[in-house]
């Protein structure tokens, strides 16, 4: 059950099974960024260029050392002996094992605090985190091959746990293109890749640092795996990653993408879905300070009514220096397509005729009644802007920026380049 409320939406769970609530919290974790309400359904469109420029990140995961603590708890599932491994179900093992992982996170940094430790807010309290690290890791884990499977997690861990099953079933994960195939798993005949590492203690011993070896699988992995994207080629390149890694903390995307210093690094492809990014959200940004401006207009909040027209006016000014010759709003619809990815006729008729606007210097009549007419149709009863709505909201409502899940693949690859950048370190130091 979800329930809509004027600030936010909470989730209550009615008789589900927990494969059913995992199934549920992956559809919401598609849905949108974390925490934000996609107001006028562009959140599809921010996803194509996400898929693009971040591929295997989402915006719920922390560090980097999940994609491995994952595969390595599979592996030791799968050298158990076979009476073992019947009397315990894959599922019960991987989250008996999930949860020792944070507790030893949580004890072994207890002297180096780290963020990012998954489930920390349970260390030493009665309960256990609902979203492991194998549902947030999951996708990625398979883009990047380190589980050379198709299959979602819970059909994953279903079929792995039974030794009679065909190991082809859990490589292609459809009938489809089934086959002889053998050199879709690792030569060890592990459909699990992990670096050569053995530690049979090592979830006593786990910390979130990255070894040398760790590091160098990882960015080989993700680089072989997704090399026309933005996280690939940013991980192919030492002297890239380490300007990627210095960024500001405060720098955003749209300033990034606009560094000509460092997107002429990258390709012409890559370029394209760099600038049309930024562009995207350039322009749709004037969309939701009119959505906002609507709100405030309609409660009668004239303080941050003013503070919105402000900022309004300013966009307005933006856009007088839009590099329209270089924009092509059927980019947007090819890349969607591109990564599978459905957007509504609605949202499409209301981007295109929003830019169209724009270029036309529409009245903001005009673009109101764009803007009243996508919310109706996004959120149908639940909009806010429609007649009769009973609501109260101060703040600023819906997507308010699109970093397009930079700030988490800045925080995986930085601890990518800390754990080669270390090596290097003690290398120079035997010098």
């Amino acid at each position: 059950m979800i329930q809509d409320t004027d600030h936010n939406s909470a989730l209550g769970w009615i008789d589900f099974s927990s494969e059913h609530r995992a199934k549920v919290r992956t559809v919401i974790d598609l849905l949108g960024e974390r925490g934000v309400i996609d107001e006028l359904g562009i959140g599809v469109i921010r996803d194509s260029f996400s898929d693009s420029l971040f591929p295997g990140i989402s915006t719920i995961q922390t560090r980097a050392k999940y994609y491995l603590t994952v595969p390595r708890i599979l592996r030791d599932y799968e050298h158990l002996d076979l009476r073992s491994r019947r009397k315990q179900s894959l599922s019960d093992y991987l989250r008996k094992s999930e949860n020792e992982c944070m507790l030893s996170l949580a004890r072994n940094h207890k002297e180096d605090p780290q963020t990012g430790i998954i489930g920390i807010e349970f260390f030493d309290k009665p309960g256990e985190v609902q979203r492991k690290p194998s549902s947030v890791y999951w996708n990625g884990i398979r883009l990047f091959g380190l589980v050379n499977t198709k299959l979602s997690l819970q059909e994953f861990t279903r079929k792995f746990a039974n030794p009679e099953q065909p190991l082809h079933d859990l490589i292609k994960g459809d009938d489809e293109k089934k086959g002889d195939d053998h050199d879709a798993y690792n030569s060890s005949g592990s459909i699990i890749e992990l670096p050569s590492w053995q530690n049979s203690d090592w979830i006593n011993d786990l910390n979130l640092n990255l070894s040398f070896d760790e590091s160098q699988f990882l960015a080989t992995k993700i680089a072989a795996t997704v090399p026309n994207s933005l996280l690939g080629q940013v991980l192919m390149d030492s002297e890239v990653r380490m300007m990627f890694c210095e960024l500001a903390d405060n720098i955003s995307v749209s300033n990034l993408f606009d560094d000509t210093n460092f997107v002429s690094r990258f390709d012409e492809n890559l370029q394209s879905v760099m600038f049309g990014a930024s562009a995207f959200w350039h322009l749709l940004k004037g969309a939701h300070i009119r959505y906002n401006i609507l709100i405030q207009r309609k409660q009668s909040i004239t303080t941050k009514k003013e503070e919105f027209e402000q900022e309004w006016s300013e966009w307005l000014s933006s856009i007088d220096t839009f590099p329209w010759d270089r924009w092509n709003t059927d980019f947007i619809w090819q890349l969607a397509s591109r990564h599978g990815r459905q957007i509504r006729e609605y949202t499409k008729q209301f981007v295109t005729d929003w830019i169209a606007a724009i270029e036309q210097c529409a009245t903001n009549e005009f673009y109101d009644e764009l803007v009243i007419r996508q919310e109706r149709l996004n959120k149908k009863p639940l909009a806010r802007l429609q007649d009769g709505a009973d609501y109260r909201q101060t703040n600023w409502v819906g997507i308010r920026d699109l970093d397009f899940r930079f700030t988490q693949a800045r925080t995986i690859v930085r601890d990518i380049h800390r754990g080669l950048n270390e090596h290097q370190e003690e290398s120079d130091a035997r010098l």
